[in-house]
């Protein structure tokens, strides 16, 4: 299961009145709401605090205990809402207050999944590999796919779910669900891509993925779970690839009222792109049929048994060795499969792989993978 780090906020006007808890990852916030003047001040200390990577930080308060808890709380809100990724390395933070009359002394207590001096070496080996497998000549699109591929190919899961930090990933070669989502928000800005980090859950566990922007439109990219565990070295799948709000939903979940909607198909942008974009219409194409959109055609689709005998026989006949197609009886597709291969005269052996085809809403939908041995 791909997990991450998960606290819970709690709160009371003692001391220690804001917490959340220690080795966790602070939850995630929605955009703070207008703040007073006050607020706005705690919230540039706060930010600047954090972006030093402090430990420990005091600020001088005037005003009511019950007035201290509402503005902490929003400026700390706004803090983390400014910066995804200043957020996300967050691990855990405590609040204590001490009154004299209505003047405050108010302590925060952080720790981090990273460093500033790691926060540093992630941006600089970012900018270095971006440097190779981005350029100039790139758009959007073009520069999206290198940087999900790049992070695929270069990054495990971390299955002992000890590593959470893009640092973790580039440097010691694997991390969580939380830095994975790091690491793709960094790639990603410093390409001038829009992207946030989505926090919420898949099959049933806390996860982080992140949401882009291509075109005006936003799309689901999740590079952990195209990320096979266990690791398959320089495999690179594209299941959760720029994909919708509803595509998505069916195995993720997420506060969406908090987060830009993902509405736009992107085998219908791909698909627009090759016919505009003349230059690049064989990029266009060649993603499309990468992504598994060409099993959702005819040629590519069987739905029966006879249609499994009808295409394995066509493949023999012309000697192909590999074919891939979508079947819809997944759920019968090893006695299928048998009966179909029973019906050809010439294989001496054959071997496939199924996998889940996630471009359909049905479960029972597969891609089946069959080589075949000549007798």
């Amino acid at each position: 299961m791909r997990h991450w780090a998960k606290g819970l906020l709690a709160a009371s006007i003692l001391l220690g009145f804001g917490s959340a808890s220690a080795g966790s990852l602070v939850p995630h916030v929605s955009a703070a709401a207008a703040l007073t003047a006050s607020q706005t001040k705690m919230q540039q200390q706060l930010t600047n605090a954090l972006n030093q990577r402090l430990d420990s930080y005091t600020i001088s308060y005037s005003g009511t205990k019950a007035s201290l808890k509402t503005d902490v709380d929003k400026a700390l809100e706004a803090a983390m809402a400014a910066n995804d990724y200043l957020h996300y390395i967050v691990k855990s933070y405590a609040t204590t207050a001490t009154f004299k009359g209505n003047a405050a002394t108010v302590v925060f207590k952080f720790t981090y999944w990273e460093s500033l001096e790691q926060t540093k070496l992630v941006q600089q080996r970012v900018t270095k590999v971006l440097s190779n497998i981005v350029s100039k000549s790139m758009n959007d699109h073009q520069k999206a796919k290198a940087i999900h591929d790049w992070i695929v190919a270069n990054l495990a899961y971390d299955t002992k779910l000890v590593s959470h930090s893009a640092y973790d990933g580039l440097f010691k070669g694997s991390t969580v669900c939380q830095g994975y989502a790091l690491l793709t928000y960094e790639m990603m800005k410093q390409a001038g891509i829009p992207v946030r980090i989505v926090e919420g859950t898949s099959r049933g566990q806390a996860h982080a993925w992140n949401l882009i922007q291509l075109g005006g439109q936003w799309y689901h990219i999740d590079t952990t779970w195209d990320d096979p565990v266990p690791n398959v070295a320089g495999r690179v799948t594209y299941n959760y690839y720029n994909v919708t709000d509803t595509q998505l939903r069916a195995d993720h979940a997420w506060k969406s009222a908090d987060y830009p909607k993902a509405v736009t198909a992107y085998e219908q942008t791909l698909q627009k792109l090759a016919a505009s974009d003349k230059s690049r219409s064989a990029f266009y194409t060649n993603l499309y049929n990468t992504m598994g959109y060409i099993y959702l055609t005819d040629a590519y689709t069987v739905t029966s048994v006879q249609g499994l005998i009808d295409k394995i026989t066509a493949a023999a006949s012309q000697g192909q060795k590999t074919l891939t197609f979508r079947y819809t009886r997944g759920s019968t597709v090893t006695a299928d499969l048998k009966k179909a291969l029973a019906a050809q005269t010439n294989l001496s052996k054959f071997s496939y792989t199924t996998e889940s085809y996630s471009r359909t809403p049905s479960s029972t939908d597969k891609l089946i993978r069959l080589t075949l041995v000549y007798a």
